[in-house]
């Protein structure tokens, strides 16, 4: 989820603890928290945490003559180093400076099925392959490389292929329930109990909102470090799930105001059925079904895939 749907996840969630929404009225900033709580995460993430990060390896192409292969050759061989030494290997995929103003770009795909790292210039549209054999790629989609930065992968050999891993420093020890459970007891020892619900209530609605996606978190770390999978239920750009995610926190936000109220003028159950849920059912429908129409065309296209890879043996 981007930042923007967390912070109205934190509000709404803090607009449940009773007494916040009667004391907003009043001037108080502690529903606030809760919404500056949910974004703290990635905050940490993206302002401090990646720049902790010491890669093995950075890989970018050559500004005078990019070649598809060469990134694909590196990739491969830091996916070698990591099999054969049994030690994971952190890359750094980077682009290249073609002049002031224009970049080498590129878009590296990994295809688990045929074991072979893919990569595609932006600028002409050359690619190249480099076969590394069974590997585990769990982050769907493919990953572009822009301008003044691309991602880090993990590269570790699990006794039955490589294992990749994306962001290796994002959603770790940031995202954890177990941190909000801290955050929580410490604001509430400094200020007031209430503060402390609201930002530990914040803080996990964060964590939680991230298992939709495909990378997961480190849900009890430090206690367990290793980061689980997401339920893969979307990618966290994706516009949909965001708006849904805004307007479902935004709406019972409103709810809980009307309710602070001496007198209530919201009917709860119309508002509920037809101004909350039917809008969010509608979109997640529309977005299921572009997300099934996209899952069919990947399963057309591996199927043409295969009939050309059958022709082509038969020829030969």
């Amino acid at each position: 989820m981007k930042n923007i749907a967390h912070f109205a996840t934190g509000l709404a969630l803090a607009s449940f603890v009773p007494g916040v929404m009667e004391d907003a009225g009043r001037g108080s900033l502690l529903i606030a928290l809760g919404g500056l709580c949910a974004m703290l995460p990635d905050t940490l993430d993206f302002r401090f945490v990646r720049y902790l990060e010491r890669p093995d390896a950075n890989i970018a192409p050559d500004p005078a003559q990019p070649d598809p292969q060469q990134i694909a050759d590196g990739i491969a061989m830091q996916m070698w180093l990591a099999a054969s030494g049994k030690r994971p290997r952190i890359v750094h995929l980077r682009p290249a400076r073609f002049s002031v103003t224009e970049w080498v770009l590129y878009t590296v795909r990994f295809d688990t099925a045929a074991g072979d790292v893919t990569v595609v210039m932006d600028r002409d549209g050359a690619s190249a392959s480099a076969h590394v054999g069974r590997m585990d790629y769990t982050y769907e989609g493919d990953l572009h490389v822009e301008e003044l930065g691309g991602p880090s992968l993990r590269f570790s050999d699990t006794g039955n292929g490589i294992q990749i891993e994306f962001l290796p420093w994002h959603r770790v020890w940031t995202h954890s329930l177990l941190i909000a459970l801290a955050l929580g007891l410490l604001l509430g020892w400094l200020i007031e109990p209430r503060a402390g619900l609201v930002a530990g209530l914040g803080y996990a609605g964060h964590v939680l909102e991230d298992q939709l996606g495909y990378m997961g978190s480190a849900l009890f770390a430090p206690l367990l470090r290793k980061r689980g999978s997401g339920l893969g239920l979307l990618h966290s750009g994706d516009a949909i799930p965001n708006i849904v995610t805004v307007w479902l926190s935004l709406s019972l936000l409103l709810l809980n105001m009307d309710r602070a109220r001496v007198a209530p003028s919201i009917s709860v159950g119309p508002y509920l059925a037809f101004g909350v849920l039917l809008p969010s059912v509608v979109m997640l429908g529309i977005y299921a079904r572009r997300r099934w129409k996209t899952h069919l065309a990947h399963v057309e296209a591996e199927r043409q895939r295969d009939i050309v890879a059958e022709a082509q043996e038969y020829q030969t």
